[in-house]
């Protein structure tokens, strides 16, 4: 057995690089080679205190390398799972990415025909998410059964991030105004790929920077007229910045587990634990469970197929090929995508601040598609 209890026969189709090989090997005679190194200083069966820590400050700085390495190997610890590195990308990930970036945004224009508590249109959204999309994983569902006690706890985490990142925007935007909450919301991508970078060693640069705030200034040009710093606003702008930390935890931990569970399968999972989550919280605040009108209902539905399902279904099923940062960067389209339909189906009008954001949301998406 190898460090960490890692069988060596497993090394091929799991960790075959070159480095972490190497480390997996030397671990193995690791042990053997401390022995004889007291063998041969020891008097008596005895070996100094001096040695002893120099041995033990050794096999301990092996060992954090060791997990360092294999951290840092771009590769899941399963057999035979490959990620986004070590394939080319096939081209409809970047059709369901756009697909999911087009059905995602179209969330406050569906939102509009429902007469609900926003927290009972994101449960049920979730709830008839997770139902419909239960037969589409079909026999898939029993890999869930070979997830680790690890995965289970990231499954969790995952669901129950994406229904608090639910949970904290209708806060933020019942608490402050909605030009605060989608202006702090849209720095999640400055948190996710931070994080992607150092969990994941997602390469980052003067591409994806520029993205960033091409894309970050055409958010700014949106809702600047109405960014407001009042005190009164302090407690929704905060559950505003916490929806964007949620959010970036979500496509971080999908960006894991997406290693490990095909999408249909993840995602069912997902909306299944976040739904429970919502459901959890309408009751403790006494919010209505069913007591709506068809078209209600009909907003329920359309919430669950189009920015759920085909959304961040599709989200996720770009998380293993392109990774969590660019994700998250492309979700500043969402503002001009909900935009240009809200201007043909509610007769929104298009300011020439609004137009000069649209123009810096389309440039910062030009510059990540040169990136992806």
């Amino acid at each position: 057995m190898a460090a960490g209890g890692i069988p060596l026969g497993q090394i091929n189709g799991s960790y075959h690089r070159p480095l972490a090989h190497h480390f997996l090997v030397s671990s193995y005679h690791l042990d053997p080679a401390l022995d004889k190194v007291k063998t041969l200083h020891s008097r008596n069966g005895v070996i100094s205190a001096a040695l002893q820590i120099r041995l033990n400050v050794l096999k301990i700085g092996h060992h954090f390398t060791l997990i360092f390495v294999l951290f840092n190997c771009k590769k899941s610890k399963r057999p035979g799972v490959r990620l986004e590195t070590d394939m080319p990308v096939p081209r409809n990930v970047y059709l369901f990415l756009a697909v999911g970036l087009i059905s995602a945004s179209q969330s406050g224009n569906i939102v509009r025909l429902g007469e609900a508590h926003p927290l009972a249109i994101a449960t049920w959204r979730l709830g008839i998410a997770a139902l419909l999309m239960l037969p589409l994983a079909g026999r898939r569902l029993i890999l869930l059964r070979g997830l680790s006690k690890v995965e289970y706890l990231l499954l969790g985490m995952s669901g129950l991030a994406l229904g608090a990142h639910f949970f904290f925007f209708i806060g933020a935007v019942q608490n402050t105004t909605i030009a605060n909450a989608t202006i702090f919301f849209s720095l999640n991508p400055v948190i996710t790929v931070t994080a992607a970078y150092f969990i994941f060693g997602e390469r980052f640069n003067v591409n994806l920077f520029l993205a960033i705030a091409l894309g970050l200034a055409g958010v700014i040009f949106l809702g600047g007229n109405d960014l407001s710093l009042k005190p009164e606003h302090l407690m929704g702008d905060a559950l505003a910045i916490l929806c964007t930390f949620f959010f970036s935890a979500y496509l971080l931990l999908g960006r894991r587990l997406r290693e490990t569970l095909p999408n249909m399968v993840y995602v069912s999972a997902v909306y299944g634990v976040a739904a429970i989550f919502g459901f959890i919280c309408l009751i403790f605040l006494d919010l209505p469970l069913i007591e709506y009108n068809g078209i209600t209902w009909t907003c329920f539905l359309l919430m669950a197929l189009i920015p759920t399902m085909l959304g961040h279904s599709s989200y996720n099923h770009a998380l293993r090929y392109i990774g969590a940062g660019r994700i998250s960067t492309a979700t500043l389209s969402e503002p001009l995508l909900a935009g240009i339909v809200a201007f043909f189906a509610w007769g929104e009008l298009i300011t020439w601040a609004v137009f000069i954001g649209y123009m810096l949301i389309c440039a910062s998406v030009l510059v990540l598609v040169r990136d992806l």
